[in-house]
C-alpha cells in the first residue's frame, strides 16, 4: 500500500512538473535576451536555416514568415521561391562581424525567373540575421520559434 501511494505521489509530482501553469507554448515574443532560446534547434553548419520574420510578432502569421532551408527558401511576403545553386560559401565572422553564408540562387517571383546572389549574415546569438539579395538593401530578420 505504501509503495502504491509513493508511486502515485511521484507520478503526480512528475505530471505537475510538465504542466505549463496556464501558459501555452512559448510565443514569438520570447525575449531576445535569453541566450538559450534557439541554440538547441540550430545547426551551426547552416545557422541561416529556419523560420524568420521581420519582427517576432510576425512569426505567428504564415504570410509574413521566411522559410529558409539548407538548399532553398520561400519568402511569403514577396511570394518568392529560390533554390540555391552549388555550395554555400561561408565567411566566419571575427570580432563584431557576423558569420556570412552566400550562394547563387535561381528564384521565381510573379512568374518570372531570376538569378540572384544571396548573403545571410547571422549574428552570434543565432537569433538575428540580415539577408541581402544581390546589391539591394538588406532585410533584418529575427528567428521564429520552432513549431510542432
Amino acid at each position: 500500500m505504501r509503495l502504491t501511494l509513493a508511486c502515485v505521489a511521484i507520478l503526480g509530482a512528475l505530471a505537475a512538473c510538465d504542466a505549463p501553469n496556464g501558459e501555452d507554448e512559448p510565443s514569438a515574443g520570447i525575449p531576445v535576451t535569453d541566450p538559450n532560446t534557439f541554440r538547441a534547434d540550430v545547426d551551426p553548419q547552416r545557422a541561416y536555416a529556419g523560420e524568420w520574420a521581420a519582427a517576432s510578432s510576425h512569426c505567428e502569421d504564415d504570410k509574413r514568415v521566411w522559410t529558409i532551408e539548407a538548399r532553398r527558401m520561400a519568402i511569403q511576403p514577396d511570394m518568392r521561391f529560390c533554390v540555391f545553386e552549388n555550395d554555400m560559401y561561408v565567411s566566419e565572422g571575427h570580432g563584431a562581424a557576423p558569420t556570412t553564408w552566400s550562394a547563387g540562387a535561381k528564384c521565381l517571383s510573379d512568374g518570372k525567373e531570376s538569378h540572384d546572389f544571396l548573403f545571410f549574415r547571422v549574428d552570434d546569438n543565432l537569433r538575428e540575421m540580415r539577408v541581402t539579395f544581390n546589391d539591394a538593401r538588406s532585410v533584418e530578420l529575427v528567428r521564429c520559434p520552432m513549431r510542432s
